[in-house]
């Protein structure tokens, strides 16, 4: 049994032996939240006659249970879904179709309601060939409110409601018969409270005038389709750790081989090769199989079947044209770098005294090459050369331009300013101008 496996049995353990310590009943009464118990739709029919409910009320909230450890895509256990009248849940491992229901998730005339949905809809879409439409992430709106980015279901829940609610269950043998009421109850709680959540973050929304900035971002991040990022990886891989540009040529790679691999064979990547096993290789560079299977983190089994690929990948990588960070050489200097720090600083605390996650406008990482092009061009223009327009921060019809976009485009041209003060009331920081 591997390590994940024995960890879930574990936790199922303790779900079986919680199993009368709760009510079954809502931890809140509120009228838009759904009295009584969860329904199980364990036929057809039980599943057209909700589908025809959530059409009645136009919004449904949406949540899976799945095992991501075990293979390359996520195993779907169980589907929860909920309106402000009826919780529900679906088990597709019992032989139920769960198609209706992603055809609802996916259908323009309802709006569907996830928190930290991205993972959960891939299955929608891989169900219907296509895309989810018309969709809100809570977590994403909540970040839009003041809430940090990200927040957990528990943590939006309780500072919308005060609420809190049970998240033991989270890490469980959800595909393990038959599942506990504890389980049950865990996974219904996971939609019964979004139709309120929505509602109440609707609301300030609604009343700071950015509804359409949560619309836009929820597109942007859920509707399309989950694209493979080894940029991404290979910063997560390397930890920031600053990396020769040959080096960074054998790591993108690699990272791309294990991607391949991992999907033919039907396992995650990083159980696959782990993040230190990328690491330890592109440090020893194997020459041939036998100097493989020495490389910690490197599972046996791996190095077995695919030896040869890894070396021959690693081998051909040397030959490449190496991949060279963009503004490294500016970036060595230190005034170059503390001037990027005190604007990043800058940025951060604008975003917060207007109650936007700054994360969630953009990482730290891309603030830094955005404003390294326009101290490059600044350096230019002295120098006299020939530049282009003036870099802008976001795109002029990406939400962000409207919120911080301007501000700060000015603020780095030395045409605006920040100024700040400690709202008592609030317990936060608000901008002056918002204190008058």
């Amino acid at each position: 049994m591997s390590h994940h496996r024995s960890k879930r049995a574990q936790h199922h353990a303790d779900a079986e032996r919680d199993q009368g310590q709760h009510s079954d009943a809502p931890a809140l009464d509120h009228p838009m939240v759904p009295k009584g118990t969860y329904e199980l739709l364990e036929s057809a029919a039980a599943v057209e006659e909700f589908v025809n409910h959530v059409r009645q009320v136009g919004v449904i909230a949406f949540d899976t249970e799945f095992i991501g450890e075990e293979s390359f895509r996520p195993k779907i256990c169980l589907v929860q879904i909920a309106t402000a009248e009826r919780v529900a849940l679906l088990d597709p491992l019992s032989g139920v179709d769960p198609m209706p229901i992603y055809q609802l998730v996916a259908d323009t005339s309802v709006l569907t309601l996830v928190h930290a949905g991205e993972q959960d809809l891939m299955a929608v879409k891989q169900a219907i060939n296509g895309n989810a439409n018309n969709l809100v992430d809570t977590q994403i709106a909540a970040s839009l409110i003041g809430l940090p980015w990200p927040s957990s279901l528990g943590n939006t829940i309780e500072h919308l409601t005060g609420l809190h609610i049970d998240k033991a269950h989270t890490f469980t043998e959800w595909d393990r018969r038959p599942l506990s009421k504890s389980q049950l109850r865990y996974a219904a709680d996971d939609v019964r409270y979004l139709p309120l959540v929505w509602s109440r973050i609707q609301e300030q929304l609604v009343l700071e005038n950015r509804l359409n900035w949560a619309m836009q971002e929820s597109a942007t991040q859920l509707a399309g389709e989950q694209v493979f990022d080894p940029d991404r990886q290979m910063r997560r891989a390397s930890r920031g750790e600053p990396l020769k540009p040959a080096v960074m040529t054998i790591l993108r790679e690699l990272v791309l081989l294990r991607r391949e691999l991992a999907e033919a064979d039907d396992q995650p990547q990083r159980t696959l090769l782990s993040d230190g096993a990328l690491m330890e290789l592109v440090r020893r560079k194997p020459d041939n199989a036998s100097a493989l299977r020495e490389i910690r983190f490197v599972p046996q089994p791996v190095a077995e079947r695919h030896g040869e690929r890894i070396v021959q990948c690693i081998r051909a990588a040397k030959t490449m044209p190496p991949i060279r960070q963009e503004f490294a050489r500016l970036l060595e200097d230190t005034a170059v770098r503390a001037r990027i720090d005190a604007m990043w600083l800058a940025f951060q605390t604008r975003c917060m005294a207007t109650n936007i996650a700054p994360n969630l406008v953009t990482s730290r990482a891309e603030f830094t090459s955005w404003l390294a092009a326009r101290i490059q061009r600044e350096q230019d223009l002295a120098k006299g050369s020939v530049v282009t327009d003036a870099l802008l921060p976001f795109a002029a019809d990406d939400w962000r331009a409207e919120s911080i976009g301007r501000w700060l485009s000015e603020f780095i041209d030395g045409r605006g300013e920040l100024a700040l003060r400690w709202d008592a009331t609030s317990g936060g920081l608000r901008l002056c101008d918002d204190l008058k």
